[in-house]
């Protein structure tokens, strides 16, 4: 598993909600949140969960991969609301939703380098 590829998947999120944002469309939430449905999230859940179980950083950094997916839920939902000034606000620098992702990226860094992948 490439986790710098799986990274940037989750990371192209951002464009698609701001996508949905400008195009006023529509999103599923339980989608967006659903911590299995991406790339990151099937390893992690998949192959990651079955080889690196005792690892330190890997409850750590599936914990910080749900907590991104939380908040991308939450901007679903604010879009799927027609508050779309308030979805593109919560897309922002410093926000809950840009943490969660930096620090997904930590997370996710860290397991690279305690399970030396």
């Amino acid at each position: 598993m490439n986790l710098e590829e799986a990274l940037a998947k989750d990371g192209e999120i951002r464009q698609k909600l701001l996508a949905a944002i400008a195009e006023q469309h529509q999103l599923d939430p339980k989608s967006a949140g659903k911590v299995d449905g991406c790339m990151l999230g099937n390893w992690l859940h998949g192959e990651g969960e079955r080889r690196f179980p005792f690892v330190k950083s890997f409850q750590p950094c599936v914990d910080a991969h749900a907590a991104f997916h939380a908040e991308v839920e939450k901007v679903v939902r604010q879009i799927n609301l027609g508050e779309y000034d308030q979805a593109k606000a919560m897309l922002g620098s410093g926000t809950p939703c840009t943490k969660a992702f930096i620090a997904m990226v930590a997370a996710v860094r860290q397991l690279k380098t305690d399970a030396k992948l």
